[in-house]
């Protein structure tokens, strides 16, 4: 692999990793476009290392706000988590969301991989994802602009494990669960960044460390080119996305998914 086609690879998965178009769904179409052979999928945790690094980054006041306040109430209330601050709860929320997708990406990871990983399951994929996006914005529950509970949490972590499908994305699906349970545009899409930081990065993280030779072999111009792209890119994206959520519909995503969709179903068909 070339420095340049990881710059490239890099640029796509900081961008389509927050924009809800699916991160894991262009890292199989753009080479396959490109006419570039397929990347091996350590490549792919690197760039993810890249995309978990730009959401530490940008939002390190709320983590470490949140970690304090966990911390600090769990010395003070221990499991009387009714008295803990909002912060400390926020990480509750965030723990109790983390759990779907962690459960089963530790189980069916590998076999999702193995299974769905070609361009028409990609495209079934981004299909199902904008009707989930539309039915999200048609319900209009959003509108009751609630907060993160207990429920909306586990129930948005439910919806995050269906971003292991390639084409469905983690932010389009968290984005929409969240709206389904009330919670408004962009206190949807926060909570959707802040839940994904523990399972990018312990996935990534994991990735990196079971297959470190595979990495080695990559050379540390390609490794270091990826992760800097995807990094510098992801920061761009997140900060665009909370901006155009707080005027704006999901519309264009879903209009763009379904034409990305038609685009591949014609070429491979």
């Amino acid at each position: 692999m070339e420095p340049l086609h990881a710059i490239v690879l890099g640029a796509v998965q900081g961008l389509t990793e927050f924009l809800p178009i699916s991160s894991s769904g262009h890292l199989i179409i753009f080479p396959h476009l490109l006419g570039w052979p397929e990347q091996p999928l350590v490549f792919d945790t690197t760039l993810h290392l890249g995309t978990a690094a730009a959401l530490i980054i940008y939002f390190f006041k709320d983590l470490w706000k949140v970690t304090v306040g966990f911390f600090r109430d769990v010395w003070a209330y221990e499991d009387e988590i009714s008295k803990f601050s909002p912060e400390g709860k926020m990480g509750v929320y965030i723990m109790l969301g983390s759990i779907p997708a962690g459960f089963i990406g530790l189980k069916f990871a590998e076999q999702i991989e193995s299974i769905f990983r070609n361009v028409e399951y990609v495209a079934l994929f981004l299909v199902l994802g904008s009707v989930l996006m539309l039915v999200a914005e048609r319900l209009k529950k959003w509108k009751k602009a609630k907060k993160v509970g207990f429920k909306e949490s586990f129930a948005i972590g439910l919806f995050q494990a269906l971003a292991l499908l390639p084409g469905i994305s983690r932010s389009g699906s968290t984005i929409s669960g969240g709206m389904i349970f009330g919670l408004n545009r962009e206190e949807a899409a926060r909570f959707s960044f802040l839940l994904s930081i523990p399972i990018v990065v312990l996935a990534g993280t994991y990735g990196l460390l079971t297959a470190f030779q595979s990495v080695k072999g990559l050379g540390p111009q390609v490794v270091l080119s990826g992760f800097f792209s995807s990094f510098v890119f992801g920061l761009a994206a997140i900060h665009f996305l909370l901006g155009f959520l707080r005027k704006y519909s999901l519309n264009a995503f879903i209009v763009y998914r379904i034409a990305v969709a038609i685009f591949l179903l014609t070429a491979v068909l």
